[in-house]
């Protein structure tokens, strides 16, 4: 066991978050009714998960010995930094609209704002870290979310549908894509408001589907209108792709794409840092110039992922981030399955069952442990088990 650190994950308590999926999760008692949006397992300094009978965090675990934690490629590839970051997201109400930087775009943005400020934790700050943040998230349950740009020819027929917005589309003819989208976020809130107000009006008393933008904008007018202003996210939830994930389905968020949660329960791996730049649905800061020089404009089909087999009992979803991989094993009748981390470190999650093996326990008490660069365990499960692995990517 000494070679192995069973943890603890830090849980976020964002307003979005819901109130009964992780506390139930985790068997843990929850009185006090703050929503409970993430739960984070990594070594990120803004939550660095807690060692087990220890007073040490992965973070300083990891600090001690990065050679020995990483294995020496890693950790000279990485900077000594566990390259990514594992989370459960609860999503009960719809997260901001987001684009993440390229790595190249995060280290002169970090190093531009480090600087010339803000701080730091200041709350316009748009880069915290100098690390790109490319995501795998993979759904729990039935999931919802925007992905990247619909064509312009989708775009320029839901401007002549919607009430208010027949008006852009001379300004879509004139300047595409991105010209549009730079003149809603561009536009001051009076304007923005003009545009809105005709579709706030049409959607009360009419029934949507989850499959409908329209569902999501009344959605973001109960949560987001306030005095009668509008939030200038609700042009994307129509000009964005619209997705549902069902449960195993992955989706994978490169930089530049924008995109926003908007429902359900999912699996997040990603690289280990906290950059986003925002373009609404939010009430926090929006660096317009940044975010459109960042975003990608040019239309996207979303690719859902599922899992590829393999005779290891894993089953991996293929992306293209150097940071990380995610591989999974669902056990049916109870087996075992092996853990090699010659080539890096990883993490164990344990959702359902549990596994045994090598002095270590992951059950419903006991759900995750980082496993150290240059170990191999052998884990007997139980019918019915479902343990995910979070690796360095190749």
């Amino acid at each position: 066991m000494s070679n192995l650190y069973p943890f603890e994950g830090v849980i976020q308590h964002y307003a979005w978050g819901g109130f009964e999926y992780l506390p139930r999760l985790l068997h843990r008692p929850h009185t006090d009714q703050e929503p409970w949006a993430e739960l984070w397992m990594g070594a990120h300094a803004k939550g660095p998960g807690k060692v087990t009978d220890s007073p040490l965090t992965l973070d300083q675990v990891i600090d001690r010995d990065p050679d020995s934690m990483l294995g020496k490629q890693v950790a000279r590839r990485f900077e000594d930094r566990l390259p990514f970051l594992f989370k459960i997201l609860d999503v009960r109400e719809m997260l901001s609209i987001q684009v993440h930087p390229t790595k190249a775009a995060a280290e002169a943005g970090f190093a531009r704002e480090e600087q010339n400020g803000p701080a730091r934790d200041a709350p316009d700050r748009n880069y915290r870290d100098d690390n790109h943040k490319p995501e795998l998230g993979v759904a729990l349950t039935d999931f919802y979310l925007l992905h990247g740009f619909q064509s312009e020819s989708v775009i320029g027929d839901t401007l002549s549908r919607v009430p208010g917005w027949q008006g852009l589309s001379a300004t879509l003819k004139e300047k595409g894509v991105e010209g549009l989208y730079a003149h809603v976020m561009y536009a001051d809130q009076s304007a923005v408001d003009e545009l809105l107000q005709p579709l706030a009006d049409h959607l009360p008393g009419q029934s949507f589907t989850r499959d409908q933008p329209e569902f999501w904008a009344q959605r973001a007018v109960e949560q987001y209108t306030t005095n009668g202003h509008h939030d200038r996210g609700m042009f994307s939830i129509f000009w964005f792709n619209l997705v549902h994930l069902r449960p195993g389905e992955g989706i994978f968020q490169d930089a530049g794409i924008p995109h926003a949660y908007l429902e359900g329960v999912c699996i997040e791996l990603m690289a280990n840092s906290d950059n986003v730049l925002r373009g609404g649905l939010t009430p926090k800061h929006i660096d317009v110039p940044e975010l459109l020089e960042k975003t990608r404009f040019d239309a996207v089909t979303p690719a859902i992922l599922s899992v590829t087999s393999s005779e290891s009992g894993w089953s991996h979803y293929a992306t293209p981030a150097p940071d990380f991989e995610l591989s999974v094993a669902r056990t049916e009748s109870g087996s075992s399955v092996s853990v090699d981390t010659a080539s890096g470190p990883a993490i164990l999650l344990l959702l359902d069952g549990s596994a045994r093996g090598d002095a270590l326990r992951l059950d419903q008490e006991h759900r995750t442990v980082f496993v150290p660069a240059g170990q191999r365990l052998d884990l007997a499960t139980t019918p019915g088990t479902t343990v995910y692995l979070a690796t360095v990517g190749g």
